[in-house]
């Protein structure tokens, strides 16, 4: 085995130059499926919460990210006009994606007063912000991010401290918490709000005011009524739809290998079938020669495999510290684990020895006389 092992290796170092090709092509390969599988975890880890508020939310038709929404002022008049009788609280609320201590994560604005009895948040660390210059994290951001109750962020320029970490229903768990007032001082906007939560006066029935909402001719058009928890679940299942995607295509990934194999191997054997001629002349076996040839195959994928996971790695923790990915507001913690390695090592070592099974049956097919000519 050893002999093997010397014999391939000093004839990968003798056509160095077509060795790397097929390596880094390979590595691509590789890296892209780590990528795509580190992708496809990150997502289904998001999934991991569920949303028991019964609130309503109102917001403009189609509109997946909240961030691009905007609220009439009719929205909120058409609610206002239903207290107290079938409403009991009402909160319009502000969505923005920006940057928080450098990292790009979204921002939610709403009246301090409703943080708790709309928004279900519950404080896990810290206090409430009291003063100008103090904000509230979620616990999923504070985990991913490293961030402390007494940390200094920077926002839109300016500076502030994490007065506290909270727990909340549904996706917000990754989300940074403002007061509005502060935050129309920091962004100097219109008082544009993005949606409005409406929660439901004691006794009466959610469905009956969501309907009765959405059937006022001041919003049917333009704006959709939804249960919180329900389009929560809109969000994830657009989560999960990108999960599977991803996860088909990492499987596509690992077919690749199996073409990219082959066409190494092949090309290999074409252009050695005057060496393979006199191997098999001088008394080796067709079975022995082919595992030479299956051997370099498998060693060319296992230093691909290498190199592609390394690519992947570095580029990982470049992309987390300079922009984190972020889908629907929440940030994708994108990590490659050694169990993810693992399972790689292992799909990858049977697509590598296909292509090469399948690139030296017709080569050695072949008689020794055509081999040599």
């Amino acid at each position: 085995m050893l002999t093997s092992l010397r014999f391939v290796l000093n004839d990968m170092l003798h056509d160095r130059g077509r060795t790397a090709l097929s390596i880094i092509g390979l590595a691509v390969v590789i890296g892209c499926y780590f990528l795509l599988v580190s992708l496809s975890s990150a997502l289904a880890s998001s999934l991991d919460t569920s949303t028991i508020s019964r609130n309503l939310i109102v917001i403009q038709n189609d509109s997946i990210d909240p961030s691009d929404a905007m609220l009439g002022s009719q929205v909120i008049q058409v609610a206002q006009e239903l207290i107290p009788d079938l409403v009991s609280r009402i909160s319009p609320i502000v969505f923005r994606h920006t940057r928080v201590g450098g990292q790009v994560v979204q921002l939610r604005a709403a009246a301090l007063d409703d943080w708790q009895p709309i928004y279900n948040l519950t404080l896990l660390m810290g206090a409430w912000p009291v003063h100008d210059r103090e904000v509230l994290v979620g616990e999923g951001l504070a985990l991913s991010h490293n961030w402390q109750v007494g940390s200094s962020v920077q926002i839109f320029g300016s500076h502030f401290t994490i007065s506290g970490i909270c727990r909340s229903p549904g996706i917000a768990f990754a989300s940074v918490w403002m007061p509005i007032d502060t935050f129309w001082t920091l962004f100097d906007t219109n008082h544009n709000y993005q949606a409005l939560f409406v929660q439901a006066a004691v006794g009466v029935e959610a469905e009956t005011l969501r309907v009765k909402l959405q059937d006022d001719p001041r919003l049917a058009s333009s704006y959709a009524v939804y249960f919180e928890d329900n389009y929560s679940r809109h969000n994830i299942r657009a989560l999960q739809d990108m999960s599977s995607l991803m996860s088909l295509t990492s499987g596509v990934a690992l077919m690749g290998i199996v073409f990219a194999v082959f066409n190494a191997t092949t090309l290999s054997a074409a252009e050695r079938s005057h060496e393979l001629g006199i191997l098999l002349s001088v008394g080796f076996s067709h079975a022995r020669v082919q595992g030479l040839l299956w051997l370099r195959a498998i060693l060319q994928a296992l230093l691909a495999f290498g190199l592609g996971l390394v690519a992947a790695l570095v580029y990982l923790k470049t992309q987390q510290a300079t922009s984190p990915l972020v889908i629907l507001g929440v940030p994708l913690n994108l990590t490659i684990t050694p169990w993810m390695g693992l399972a790689g090592l292992g799909w990858m070592t049977g697509p590598s020895f296909v292509g090469a099974l399948l690139s030296t049956r017709k080569v050695l097919n072949l008689r020794v006389i055509e081999l040599l000519r």
